[in-house]
């Protein structure tokens, strides 16, 4: 098995103990969740949860809620501890040692590292920012042709660039896949974009599965909390994996709760439209470069990311270095409330013009 360590956002204790800083007087915006936290149904919920029980091996109850939302059978759906947890049950039930996989880069590391510890054969498309980090469509469906992967990742909108495949060009790379493999979507931001589109549809050809990260849009980040919809065969060969009680019942829970409180995400959508449009003027006013974003994050050039990161975080922000996505020149700013975001343009005015 080859072990992969991964980065990821979000404050590091140990971190801000050595530099003298407590969690509560950093803002974050490296860590893409709703910028309205928890809503207050999802808390009460939280509070009410027999912590003294087991919790539902099956997540059932959750599981019935999902499929009543999204009027799919209850046999498509597994719940997860959140979606990373999914991605690399997915790896190791999909994808044979030596098997090849495809990755559409660059994009989250635990596709890699999944993909690695399950013993695949790892590729990578890697996009250009000099095309605004869009994939050429037509030399992917080639590439995955020839290739004819057991397994395509594909995170859409796209995390860390904010690009986002519309359904017809998701159809095409579907197309390519062909029985033989498994195309994954991961619509983890998809829900706090305004241009989503149903890709349920999709379903019905047999090779396509979907991931779906509750801890963005509910804000549950600290309870971990995640689904995937697939074909009944797929879900069965990963549940097979899956260790009992890995979704603990607070996050079955609350889950439920966040199904009934679809407002609270509404309301979020509204606040990251007005944080971003404020971010992009602010950026351009400072010469920073960015990259057209579908979701609640974008993507700006900086020049040396780990310089600046390690500058605004002594200065209370925190962003994402995307030294790790292998685009050293960029930070990831994820949307929060307008009054915050003009706090961090004030820093990184003083970083950068310093």
């Amino acid at each position: 098995m080859r072990q992969v360590t991964t980065v990821h956002g979000g404050l590091d204790p140990a971190e801000l103990r050595s530099l003298g800083i407590q969690p509560d007087q950093v803002l974050d915006f490296s860590a893409n969740i709703n910028p309205l936290g928890a809503s207050r149904r999802v808390m009460r919920a939280a509070a009410e949860a027999d912590l003294s029980a087991y919790p539902d091996r099956n997540s059932l109850g959750l599981r019935e809620a999902l499929a009543a939302r999204l009027n799919i059978a209850i046999d498509k759906l597994m719940i997860g501890n959140g979606s990373t947890e999914l991605i690399h049950l997915v790896a190791r039930a999909c994808l044979r040692p030596g098997e090849k996989c495809l990755i559409f880069a660059p994009t989250f590391g635990e596709y890699q590292a999944a993909a690695a510890i399950a013993g695949a054969d790892v590729h990578t498309l890697r996009a250009s920012g000099a095309r605004g980090f869009r994939w050429p469509v037509d030399a992917a469906v080639r590439i995955i042709r020839e290739m004819r992967p057991g397994v395509v990742f594909l995170c859409n909108p796209n995390n860390p660039t904010g690009v986002y495949f519309e359904r017809d060009t998701v159809e095409q790379l579907n197309t390519a896949v062909g029985e033989s493999g498994l195309l994954v979507l991961d619509n983890a931001y998809a829900e706090l974009s305004k241009c989503r589109w149903d890709s349920l549809p999709l379903l019905g050809t047999g090779n396509f599965l979907i991931l779906n990260s509750m801890t963005k849009d509910h804000a549950l980040a600290g309870i971990r909390l995640g689904y995937m919809v697939a074909e009944p065969s797929v879900v069965a060969a990963v549940r097979r994996l899956q260790p009992a009680w890995s979704v603990n019942a607070v996050a079955q829970a609350v889950g439920i709760a966040a199904l009934e409180d679809e407002a609270h995400v509404a309301r979020a959508r509204e606040v990251i439209l007005d944080a971003k449009a404020y971010l992009y003027r602010e950026l351009e006013k400072l010469r920073v470069p960015v990259a057209h974003s579908a979701t609640n994050f974008i993507l700006a050039r900086v020049g040396d990311a780990a310089s600046v990161r390690s500058a605004l975080l002594r200065r209370r922000m925190a962003v994402r270095d995307c030294t790790s996505f292998g685009l050293p020149e960029h930070i990831r700013i994820a949307a929060r409330r307008p009054q915050e975001c003009a706090r961090l343009i004030e820093a990184l005015r003083d970083v950068l013009h310093r």
